[in-house]
């Protein structure tokens, strides 16, 4: 089994338009990243202010079939996935990519096989949450890009390395005291 942790960004105030999807393994070493191409038009003054600037573009731009495509790839050469978030509606949209998108039947077939990794929630409520702003706190570089969500699923993974006790509590875990 792999675990991977996942951010996703999106427009709206309800959580429906996909801006960024990221997922990273537990080793760091398999990531995938992908931006929606194009963005969303309608998209709350936070995200035109805060996210669309810190978006990379270039070869990360996807169009829906694309990314679909691309995340069934990824997914289905992961063994045995298990996908965590800290957030709900990123594993909602997530399963929306997955499934591709609002794509017809034909076009969603076209992207290759439907990989079903085992998808769950993780609190971030006490030592998680304090353990992500700890990680920011210490990254001035990843508190300069937070709300990217590679940057913010990378955050994810180190936090529950050290709660999990994968690794030893880093420097920058000041707040957490973990026995």
């Amino acid at each position: 089994m792999t675990y991977l942790f996942l951010d996703t960004e999106w427009a709206d105030p309800i959580g429906s338009e996909l801006v960024s999807l990221a997922l990273i393994s537990e080793d760091g070493i398999h990531r995938f990243y992908a931006e929606r191409d194009p963005l969303p038009e309608e998209a709350t003054d936070f995200v035109r202010s805060v996210v669309y600037p810190l978006l990379d573009r270039g070869k990360w731009r996807m169009c829906d079939q694309a990314m679909t495509t691309g995340l069934r790839a990824f997914l289905g050469a992961i063994p045995a996935p298990i996908v965590l978030a800290d957030y709900p509606n990123d594993l909602a949209l997530l399963k929306y990519v997955i499934a591709g998108f609002d794509m017809s039947d034909e076009l969603a077939a076209a992207c290759g096989p439907i990989p079903q990794p085992v998808m769950t929630r993780m609190l971030k409520e006490g030592a998680m949450g304090m353990l992500v702003e700890d990680y920011f706190a210490g990254h001035s570089e990843a508190a300069a890009r937070r709300h990217h969500a590679l940057v913010d699923a990378e955050a994810l993974r180190m936090a529950w390395l050290v709660v999990t006790g994968r690794i030893e509590v880093p420097a920058w875990a000041r707040t957490v005291h973990l026995q």
